[in-house]
């Protein structure tokens, strides 16, 4: 086994944590949709932190040549793994036993942290992408990912402040998801 290996087996018990975390509340808000009450915004986010994570995850074999197990080559995958990890526990809901199940709600209470969190996730992904590359500066992809990167923290955190802005709150998500989708294509396909 090699030191990549090695390494991503940890960081894939952490993805793979928040992930089945997530997608177990969904899974028990299908199971009790009569007393779920919809919101359209937390789905869009709660998609939006579940393709982070896997795109997270699909990217770290891009580092596997090369790699070596050094302190400025494993922490900042595991800090990013560990904010991702945060803000899907962050976006996932409580399921009462009994009574309404209000995702309108938990949103309005919950979306402000799960969406800075997510800006953090996107900052750290930054700062991580250079320390992997030798020469981040003149690396073009790089500074196009970090960019778009970028944007999609201060998309983040406009969403935060203005957490009343509906449209803001469906916008945002909406427009990353499918800003994502070629990107995640991409990994794909390589």
């Amino acid at each position: 086994m090699t030191s990549f290996e090695f390494f991503t087996v940890l960081l894939s018990f952490v993805i793979s944590i928040g992930v089945a975390n997530l997608l177990q509340a969904v899974n028990r808000l299908l199971q009790e949709l009569g007393r779920v009450r919809f919101s359209l915004s937390w789905a869009l986010w709660a998609g939006m932190i579940f393709f982070a994570q896997i795109i997270f995850w699909l990217r770290a074999w891009s580092y596997s040549e090369g790699f070596t197990l050094r302190i400025v080559t494993s922490v900042p995958p595991l800090v990013l793994a560990i904010i991702a990890f945060i803000a899907c526990g962050l976006a996932t809901p409580r399921i009462p036993a009994e009574g309404t199940i209000d995702l309108k709600a938990f949103h309005a209470a919950q979306g402000r942290k799960y969406q800075l969190a997510y800006a953090a996730y996107m900052i750290v992904a930054i700062v991580q992408g250079a320390l992997m590359l030798e020469q981040p500066v003149s690396d073009t992809g790089f500074q196009i990912d970090a960019a778009i990167q970028l944007l999609m923290a201060l998309a983040s955190i406009a969403c935060a402040v203005f957490p009343r802005a509906t449209w803001l709150q469906i916008a945002v998500p909406a427009l990353l998801l499918v800003a994502v989708m070629p990107y995640y294509s991409r990994l794909m396909d390589a």
